[in-house]
């Protein structure tokens, strides 16, 4: 029996305006009324997150920055994975003298350095044709000098490309460097955390903290960065993603067409009301 959902964000439970639609809102609040426990598995920062919990009015447990840290029920903090800080440093400066546009995620803050030639926000906003919902993530940024900035406290490090060609070769570039895990959610850029930290591992440590067991458990994804949860958890759904190409052989797959995981949800746990 599955106690327990866990979800990807972006792609997944939302596709546009970082809203969930009425009829998948509907669908989950009936199970979250039948006690079924969630869990949000994302790339997202805390700030980011918090807008869409907001938002949504969905304020579940969550693993974020791609299993860097867990946001708890209380709305504490734990279990937080930091980037080495030689290797990080060593990146950043690497980063920096390649011209690449990054930001570097803490547990309450992210951080954009001085000097950088082309901004973060710029390019991703380009991607993302300049989605208003962005400008509380990239209002968030503060600005630091790199030579003050201490690297102890690093979860993530974000890296924006304008030529999505260049990832390949930039991924394989970083690996072969540093310890670090590397992996793209979004077709246009490379999120980076430590080599013990993605949404399969953090996701496993929450669902036994609560006594659930790993067959209880069922997960969905859209992307590179839900892998480690795919391979983690034998329930799995792929929600195809219409803006990127990905693949993986999960359980049960999911069109790109907005109620597809309403409608799953609602036929697989024989919910009739909604």
């Amino acid at each position: 029996m599955i106690r327990l959902l866990a979800f990807d964000v972006d792609g997944t439970l939302c596709h546009e305006k970082n809203e969930i639609s009425k009829p998948l809102k509907s669908v989950l609040t009936i199970l979250q009324k039948q006690r079924m426990e969630m869990v949000l598995a994302t790339g997202r920062p805390l700030v980011d997150l918090n807008a869409f919990r907001q938002k949504n009015n969905f304020y579940t447990p969550a693993v974020f920055l791609n299993g860097a840290a867990i946001l708890q029920k209380d709305d504490s903090i734990t279990d937080c994975v930091f980037l080495d800080e030689k290797d990080s440093s060593y990146l950043i400066s690497l980063l920096r003298q390649k011209g690449y546009p990054f930001v570097c995620y803490m547990e309450s803050k992210t951080i954009e350095f001085f000097g950088s030639e082309k901004r973060y926000g710029h390019i991703m906003g380009a991607h993302l044709n300049h989605e208003p919902e962005l400008e509380t993530l990239f209002d968030s940024f503060e600005l630091y000098d790199p030579m003050s900035f201490q690297m102890d406290r690093i979860l993530k490090i974000e890296i924006c490309f304008e030529d999505v060609k260049t990832i390949p070769g930039v991924k394989e570039m970083i690996l072969n460097h540093v310890n670090f895990h590397a992996v793209s959610s979004m077709g246009f850029n490379l999120e980076i955390t430590s080599s013990s930290a993605n949404k399969g591992k953090k996701l496993k440590s929450y669902v036994q903290s609560q006594n659930i067991k790993e067959d209880e458990v069922m997960v969905f994804g859209d992307g590179e960065n839900d892998i480690s949860m795919f391979e983690q958890f034998k329930h799995s759904v792929l929600i195809e993603n219409k803006n990127h190409l990905f693949d993986y052989p999960t359980q049960y797959r999911l069109s790109s067409k907005e109620d597809a995981l309403a409608v799953f949800l609602k036929d697989y746990f024989q919910i009739k009301e909604a």
